[in-house]
């Protein structure tokens, strides 16, 4: 009798143990799935990085070529520098993109300026010219200084 509850002692731990080792290697594939998934994912974050900051570039370099005007490019990019969560150091050096976005930012775009009045649009046109007469060659200074930069 005794033999035979050292028989099924041994039995239950060896069932036991194969569990374990099953578990444990279920354990192990699972984090190794993990680990590969957070690699990709940090190479699509990084892969997003790079093209909103080349997307900075071409603006930039469209800016001082005059192929996009200053307030264009000021909402682009200051739009671009959120998305990439820029700190306030790096923002603070480009600050000419936010500040005139910020006075820019009340005018209607795409259809609600379709449908704006031909006198509204004027206003807001000669307050476009305004501001960019006023905080151009800021912006241009500061698109100078980004070019070949990655925020």
């Amino acid at each position: 009798m005794s033999d035979m509850l050292i028989y099924a002692g041994a039995a239950i731990v060896i069932i036991l143990l194969i569990i374990a080792i099953y578990l444990h290697w279920r354990v192990y594939l699972l984090n190794k799935q993990i680990k590969q998934k957070q690699k990709e994912a940090e190479a699509q974050y990084h892969l997003a990085r790079q093209q909103l900051n080349q997307s900075i570039q071409i603006l930039c370099r469209a800016l001082l070529e005059r192929q996009v005007a200053c307030a264009e490019a000021s909402l682009r990019v200051s739009a671009l520098m959120d998305q990439l969560s820029v700190n306030g150091a790096v923002r603070e050096e480009f600050v000419a993109f936010d500040k005139l976005a910020q006075s820019i930012a009340h005018i209607p775009i795409l259809d609600a300026w379709k449908e704006l009045p031909r006198q509204q649009k004027r206003e807001f046109e000669l307050h476009i010219d305004n501001q960019e007469q006023l905080l151009g060659d800021f912006v241009r200074d500061a698109a100078q200084r980004m070019l070949g930069r990655s925020l």
